[in-house]
């Protein structure tokens, strides 16, 4: 896994939660196998949408087999092609209850937004205009069919202004939008409290 996905698996886990960072690349031996990033672009090229589903399917329940984790409140987040991942997941039908999704490509077409059953939180990038303007596409289906999300367009920044390995790293967004990150997932992983 990259620096970035090991540092985000970090913070989730310091923030209380159980993570599990998934390396989509496992089944090309991992992407260790490619310490170049445009070959391991090209390895991610070779991937398929199923496959990457199905990756992903194994994790959330990998996930609730464990003793630590409520099955009931699992969540993901997911950043570039990962939040693309994240919506993939999102429309799938598995039994997430929390997705957050960073600057997320591909967005899926509105006719699949009645397959959502998470919450959903989407943090874009006003610099990623193209990207942007076709993922807010999604809103007016989402509220029509009153799912529970929230869409946000960073005013002055790039496409991957969380990745603090990267240039396009805004430290004073990316800390906004982690707290965000983090305040969702409380809300929404967390135990009900008996009364």
């Amino acid at each position: 896994l990259n620096e970035h996905i090991r540092d985000v698996a970090r913070r989730v886990a310091r923030a209380g939660y159980v993570a599990l960072a998934i390396d989509l690349l496992s089944r090309q031996g991992g992407t260790s196998q490619f310490p170049n990033p445009t070959d391991a672009g090209a390895a991610y090229g070779r991937t398929t949408p199923e496959g990457r589903l199905a990756d992903l399917r194994s994790s959330v329940a990998y996930l609730r087999s464990l003793p630590d984790v409520l099955e009931d409140r699992i969540g993901t987040v997911g950043f570039c092609a990962g939040g693309g991942n994240a919506w993939m997941l999102a429309i799938s039908g598995e039994p997430v209850v929390a997705i957050v999704i960073y600057y997320g490509t591909p967005v899926p077409s509105s006719e699949f937004v009645p397959d959502i059953n998470a919450k959903l939180l989407c943090h874009y990038a006003e610099r990623g205009r193209n990207l942007s303007i076709s993922a807010s596409g999604i809103v007016p289906a989402l509220i029509n069919t009153r799912r529970t999300f929230g869409f946000h367009i960073w005013e002055g920044v790039g496409h991957a202004f969380n990745n603090d390995t990267g240039a396009a790293f805004d430290p004073n967004v990316a800390c906004q939008t982690w707290g965000q990150t983090l305040e969702f997932f409380a809300r929404h992983l967390q135990p009900e409290v008996q009364g």
